[in-house]
């Protein structure tokens, strides 16, 4: 059992370099992305104008439990604590404005699933960045 534990224990995701995607999840159902996700994992990013961008990020800065990590401009990685469990999920967004899209991970790091957390929260971006004009 305890293997088991230690094998779904997952350390913070890589900050992306320069130019490449959001690092890719691994093999455990406890992760979303929309760079590189497939089945499960799989999410559409997130549509953003500029002034939306950096009004998600004040939003993000706001919320209780968030904590921003990373701040680079157009990269934000923050630590989200769930409510019930204090589990650490890691997310990260990647804005890409010549697109005009949000890439976006949301990965837990400990259990093997994450029983539909992160889905849920990229979905509360989503209906965020809707409500920002």
């Amino acid at each position: 059992a305890t293997a088991l534990l230690l094998a779904a224990c997952v350390s913070p995701p890589q900050y992306p370099a320069a130019g490449i995607g959001l690092p890719p999840c691994g093999s455990l159902p406890n992760c979303v992305n929309s760079d590189s996700g497939e089945g499960s994992q799989a999410i559409d990013p997130l549509p953003a104008t500029r002034s939306q961008w950096r009004g998600l990020q004040d939003w993000i800065g706001e919320q209780q439990d968030w904590s921003i990590v990373e701040d680079q401009g157009n990269f934000l990685q923050f630590i989200a604590v769930t409510p019930m469990m204090r589990f650490r999920d890691d997310i990260q967004l990647l804005f890409k404005p010549e697109l005009e899209l949000i890439q976006v991970r949301s990965s837990s790091r400990l259990g093997i699933s994450d029983m539909g957390t992160n889905r849920k929260r990229v979905e509360l971006l989503r209906q965020q960045l809707q409500e920002i004009r």
